[in-house]
């Protein structure tokens, strides 16, 4: 008799707890995510720059892989192909020094 309280006791915990990370997840499926990845030429216009210099910045270690860009190209590719998070990216480069775009 007291194993059967215990499983039922057990089991009540364990519903409530569903119940509430369902609750949580419906909470933030309704939370819109205001950093977004975009195309590398529509990130230049985000952050009123060049591509060239876009470019620089991610080569040069300026920007952080993952958080301000993403490189979505093969790794057998020979021209890169970058998603770029213009906010996270706006925001890390007001506190950090860009490097310069080296001549051709």
């Amino acid at each position: 008799m007291d194993k059967l309280v215990y499983i039922s006791a057990t089991l009540k915990d364990v519903v409530q707890k569903l119940d509430e990370v369902k609750a949580d997840v419906a909470r933030l499926a309704n939370n819109k995510i205001p950093d977004h990845f975009v195309p590398l030429l529509e990130a230049t216009r985000y952050l009123h720059c060049g591509r060239d210099w876009l470019v620089a910045q991610i080569n040069g270690g300026v920007l952080r892989s993952g958080i301000d860009y993403m490189d979505r190209s093969s790794l057998s590719a020979e021209r890169k192909r970058y998603l770029v998070n213009p906010v996270s990216a706006l925001r890390w480069l007001n506190k950090s020094q860009p490097v310069a775009v080296l001549p051709k």
